[in-house]
């Protein structure tokens, strides 16, 4: 089905602007995360504004408390119902943009390109840092030209010093090849968070993702992690996005039978498209465990194999070979071709609105 980049930026034919929330989408529609909603379109009370495009908006924000954002859903929805998809596979819903509502899509790799061509001597200190990053993302064997760039740092409406520098990296082979880098790459503007800051982030930003793991699982869990750092005292986020023709699944291959609050755990078999999103841990040899929500009657006979997150937080969690839990909306996998199974899914959309919002997650036994 129709492939559209993940994490573009997307302005609408009703002064929306919105993100790309996966690689795979509905025909006629693009799955998104709205970002930017004009006040004068929908009241934000209990949301916070901003000040873009010449007017006065609303931030979305999903972490938003429950009271305040199930309010502003509700009025999305009644006022919006376009932007809304009641999926008839997953019967659930996702936020998107109809393809005749899209006014203009932000190329981060044209944009890129166009940062490059920049003299160096008319770059801003923010950009001048942008583009030291990039050089040295470059030296993984990632191209430029498979390199993208997303938010603010596409949008020139940064603030330097507060804003993050926000990267995207074409292809799967091309983001475990940059990450991979990351590991091992020294540069003296190139730092990352230590085990003692981690510890402190935990205790200071204590979240629904984090709530799950002690300070030490936190720890070891964001410690290895490579797609977001510190470069010259900024904080850089790579998101990795599929080319067409590499997506880990298609739009319309199954039907989606949810089945409610699960936890699960098993081994992972494949950590291969848990850095793009939605990402995808198989697992094999796994059972259900009683969880919050007890455990579930199923058949015993359907094997459990996928946990699936479209979670930022829960990106690149567990490696082949690690012990993996998880907990999240249970679904019956109905494949247009092969056998049914189970899978697990953490932060679809409707979770940040009902009691899943607090009992979602992915871990790693490590």
């Amino acid at each position: 089905m129709p492939h559209f980049y993940e994490s573009t930026l997307i302005d609408t034919v009703d002064g929306f602007q919105c993100k790309s929330y996966a690689n795979e989408h509905p025909e006629d529609f693009v799955i998104v995360k709205p970002k930017y909603i004009p006040r004068e379109a929908i009241s934000g009370e209990g949301l916070k504004y901003r000040f873009m495009f010449g007017k006065c908006m609303v931030r979305f924000n999903q972490f938003a408390p429950k009271g305040p954002l199930a309010g502003y859903v509700k009025q999305f929805r009644e006022k919006f119902p376009d932007y809304v998809y009641d999926s008839p596979l997953h019967k659930n819903w996702f936020y998107v943009v109809p393809r005749n509502k899209i006014k203009k899509v932000h190329d981060g790799r044209a944009g890129m390109q166009e940062l490059l061509k920049v003299p160096e001597k008319d770059l801003d200190e923010y950009l001048s840092l942008v583009r030291e990053l990039v050089s040295l993302l470059t030296k993984s064997g990632v191209k430029a030209s498979d390199l993208g760039l997303t938010h603010s740092t596409l949008l020139g409406n940064y603030t330097p010093g507060r804003s993050d520098i926000d990267l995207l990296i074409h292809g799967k082979e091309n983001g475990w090849k940059v990450l991979d880098f990351l590991k091992t790459a020294k540069h003296e503007k190139l730092k990352w968070k230590t085990d003692a800051e981690w510890a402190e982030y935990y205790n200071d930003h204590k979240t629904s993702e984090s709530s799950h793991f002690t300070e030490e699982e936190y720890v070891k869990h964001m410690g290895r992690k490579r797609y977001e750092g510190l470069f010259g005292g900024t904080v850089f986020t790579l998101f990795t996005v599929e080319e067409p023709g590499e997506t880990w699944f298609k739009w319309g291959e199954a039907d989606y039978e949810p089945l409610g609050l699960a936890t699960v755990k098993g081994e992972v078999t494949d950590h291969f498209n848990s850095h793009v999103r939605p990402a995808c841990y198989e697992i094999d040899r796994a059972e259900f465990v009683e969880g919050e929500s007890g455990i579930p009657k199923v058949d015993k006979a359907i094997p459990i194999k996928r946990i699936v997150t479209y979670s930022i937080p829960f990106v690149q969690q567990a490696l082949k070979g690690e012990k993996i839990r998880s907990c999240g909306l249970l679904e019956l996998v109905k494949p247009k071709q092969g056998k049914k199974y189970y899978r697990v899914v953490v932060g679809y959309f409707d979770a940040y609105l009902n009691e899943r919002r607090e009992k979602e997650f992915v871990k790693a036994e490590i």
